[in-house]
């Protein structure tokens, strides 16, 4: 026990660093407040934890009362924890789910406060002695349900980072893992939420890092991995390459209207088409206010307007459900060989680009 009570204090200092560190920065990047609430329901968790030692004398019965509160409340908060890290994790594709994300919360706090009673999770008897329930691999479940899709976005998001980033994501994924599985050859020590805490700081440390490298608006790579990326292949690359630069038509006029928040979501709208469109043919990034670019290393720039006219149709279907329309203007370019030629095939494809705006706002005139 003198162990787990060791691991969990230093667990809390981890989580109070963690959220001193994330406060600092909140007003620039809102998804910091999911990654707060989460690390806030874990330092509350350990509290939980740490107070059932207290109370958990065999044959005090004036501890019974606050044994089994103590476990409500961890049991209701184990799954808050994942539930919130996955909103931090997943800020770009999981806002418009959280009603149907929260049902399994909700189940497990309505069974959690039942158990008082009822022992369905947890009992405490006459004696103040701690038994699991016949339902005690719920609450654990749910957890892991949460922390599964944690890992199935991070995959699904992978081919956004570096090689040595995925090597690195990967470790901190398999952190609670490894506690999970600690503490099942050694039950006497509980280093599962403490493997939970060990994570979720890495995984801010790792995100800060990234926040050099990513638009923290839509997830994607910004312009300085787009230029760094143009000089690596210049150098380096003798095969053929494409480059695609999109811009979003009437974006001040939205702003104007409807407000920047309204801005920030056809922003945020039109990147998801564009690396859905683009997924497995290049990487995608927003170079500039309203402007993205795509990067790709196929040899057969047939593959380019393939996704190009996918986009165009997943516009369209888009615009039938939004208030606010949205356009894009494009222009992409080719080049045989990347050496000395990428940054050219930019500026040629940033030109085209602007072609096709004016000959847009054209055609609209005429209309």
């Amino acid at each position: 026990m003198q162990a787990t009570i060791e691991l969990d204090l230093l667990s809390a200092v981890m989580m109070l660093f963690a959220i001193a560190l994330a406060s600092r920065s909140v007003q620039s990047n809102p998804r910091n407040r999911w990654y707060i609430l989460s690390a806030c329901s874990l330092l509350v968790l350990l509290g939980t934890e740490l107070f059932a030692y207290q109370v958990a004398d065999v044959g005090n019965a004036n501890q019974i009362f606050f044994h089994r509160a103590t476990n409500v409340l961890g049991f209701s908060l184990s799954p808050v924890v994942c539930f919130f890290l996955l909103k931090f994790i997943g800020y770009f594709s999981f806002r418009k789910h959280s009603p149907l994300l929260m049902l399994p919360l909700i189940v497990n706090a309505m069974f959690s406060l039942a158990s008082y009673w009822t022992g369905w999770f947890f009992f405490v008897d006459e004696q103040n002695i701690y038994r699991r329930g016949t339902f005690f691999f719920v609450t654990t479940t749910i957890t892991l349900f949460y922390y599964a899709l944690c890992i199935l976005y991070l995959i699904r998001s992978l081919t956004r980072y570096e090689s040595s980033d995925r090597v690195l994501l990967i470790c901190i994924l398999i952190t609670p893992l490894l506690g999970l599985l600690f503490q099942l050859m050694f039950p006497w020590v509980l280093t599962l939420w403490p493997g939970i805490a060990l994570s979720l700081l890495l995984f801010y440390l790792f995100f800060l890092e990234q926040r050099y490298s990513i638009d923290t608006l839509t997830g994607l790579r910004n312009r300085t991995v787009f230029m760094r990326d143009i000089l690596d292949l210049q150098h380096s690359r003798k095969d053929a390459a494409s480059i695609v630069v999109l811009d979003v038509n009437f974006l001040k006029q939205a702003n104007d209207t409807w407000g920047h928040k309204a801005g920030d979501e056809v922003l945020v709208h039109a990147s998801a088409l564009i690396e859905r469109c683009f997924r497995g043919l290049g990487k995608v990034y927003r170079v500039g206010g309203d402007e993205f670019a795509v990067i790709s290393t196929r040899n057969d720039n047939n593959d380019v307007e393939r996704a190009l006219s996918l986009l165009d149709a997943q516009i369209q279907m888009a615009n039938t459900g939004r208030t606010i329309p949205l356009s894009l203007a494009s222009g992409f370019s080719w080049c045989e060989t990347c050496i000395d030629n990428l940054f050219n095939t930019y500026i040629a494809a940033d030109n085209a680009m602007y072609r096709n705006k004016e000959a847009m706002k054209r055609r609209l005139s005429h209309e």
